[in-house]
């Protein structure tokens, strides 16, 4: 699994979230959940991916470390796994919030 792999399959999962929540206009808290959820939890594949991406290593997370807290260097990959991708849900919304614009003024 790589980090890309990991960013589609959240950015499916908040499209299926968006589908089941029609009106729904502020996602906070599912796309927490699936950023949350779709951080690997074991340590092989946490370091994996950071040698897939060195920055995930040596970047100091925004959020400071991950699980317990403790900078461990699993704990700020896990961290930076996870801005990663909220991030990048962060982006796929406001890609539905436009594709559902442009639905509106085609409709109009």
């Amino acid at each position: 699994m790589n980090l890309l792999q990991i960013v589609q399959d959240a950015v499916e999962e908040l499209r299926d979230w968006h589908a089941d929540n029609p009106g729904e206009d502020e996602p906070h808290d599912a796309i927490h959940e699936i950023a949350d959820s779709a951080v690997p939890v074991y340590t092989g594949d946490l370091l994996r991916l950071a040698a897939e991406n060195i920055a995930l290593a040596v970047d100091e997370p925004e959020l400071g470390p991950a699980f317990d807290g403790t900078p461990t260097p699993v704990n700020i990959i896990a961290a930076n796994v996870y801005e990663h991708i909220e991030q990048a849900l962060w982006d796929a919304w406001q890609e539905v919030c436009d594709e559902e614009e442009d639905e509106d003024d085609d409709a109009a």
